[in-house]
């Protein structure tokens, strides 16, 4: 199928299908991959003009993104998966609720924001003007604005002791970045985008993972999606940024093997 995008299979059992955030592909999730694929199938994407799906042509919006997800759980087969998205990933995931796509037993929200921009009843998300200056940057020096928002994924205290990690030297590598049309399309769409009345729609196990000392989206974001979801677990890391999963993988594993038990999603498909 032409327009199917692209993706990464390993393990087997029950499907995780893992989304990306912005500028981001897949190889982000590399290593929490090979730890999960132990216990289920990790189904890991890459979105529409980002990493093996960079030459697939626009809309890059999140409609568009959510679409392609719903498309490729159904191509695939995949029964009742667990839906895990980062960061944009969070959003897609919330789109795909709205569109009514969202076909999955449960879902894992890591670092992400109903809303990434501050709204009039709405303060625990950046400033308009900080996401603006962000798109304006990109536009105009890619490479300079990918190395302004890779600098905030993480403390630094994180860049020190991950610059190993296979999954952070993924994300860190800007030769690896996404179509600029894509970049700048999603960053708009993260900023145009209020999915917050799609959280109390959610009517599946829910586990919100979120780190304390995450510039992007702060921690306060992840409290409020864990309030707004019906039955949703929370798990708030103290001392981490944005990438919880890289940086705090194995309490993050841990998180989720005993979420997966607990909701019961961790029967064979």
């Amino acid at each position: 199928m032409s327009d199917l995008i692209h993706y990464h299979i390993k393990g087997s059992g029950r499907p995780l299908v893992l989304i990306h955030g912005w500028a981001m592909h897949a190889g982000v999730w590399q290593g929490f991959a090979d730890h999960l694929a132990e216990h289920c199938m990790t189904v890991a994407a890459d979105l529409r003009g980002h990493g093996d799906s960079r030459h697939m042509a626009g809309p890059y919006d999140f409609e568009q993104h959510a679409r392609d997800v719903a498309e490729l759980i159904k191509h695939l087969g995949l029964r009742d998966p667990l839906l895990a998205g980062w960061s944009m990933g969070v959003s897609i995931i919330l789109k795909m609720v709205e569109l009514g796509c969202a076909d999955a037993r449960a879902f894992l929200l890591v670092s992400g924001n109903a809303s990434l921009v501050q709204r009039d009843d709405y303060t625990s998300a950046l400033a308009p003007v900080v996401v603006k200056r962000l798109h304006k940057q990109v536009q105009r020096d890619y490479q300079s604005g990918l190395n302004t928002f890779l600098n905030l994924l993480c403390t630094r205290e994180e860049h020190q002791r991950c610059s190993a990690d296979p999954g952070y030297c993924s994300a860190m590598d800007v030769g690896r970045c996404p179509d600029h049309t894509a970049a700048l399309e999603t960053l708009a769409c993260l900023a145009a985008e209020d999915l917050r009345p799609q959280l109390s729609r959610i009517q599946v196990p829910t586990l919100v993972v979120h780190g304390a000392r995450d510039e992007i989206c702060p921690g306060d974001a992840g409290r409020c999606m864990h309030s707004c979801i019906p039955g949703a677990r929370l798990h708030m890391l103290p001392d981490t940024g944005h990438m919880p999963f890289i940086t705090r993988r194995e309490s993050v594993v841990d998180a989720v093997q005993n979420f997966l038990s607990a909701s019961g999603t961790q029967a064979s498909p």
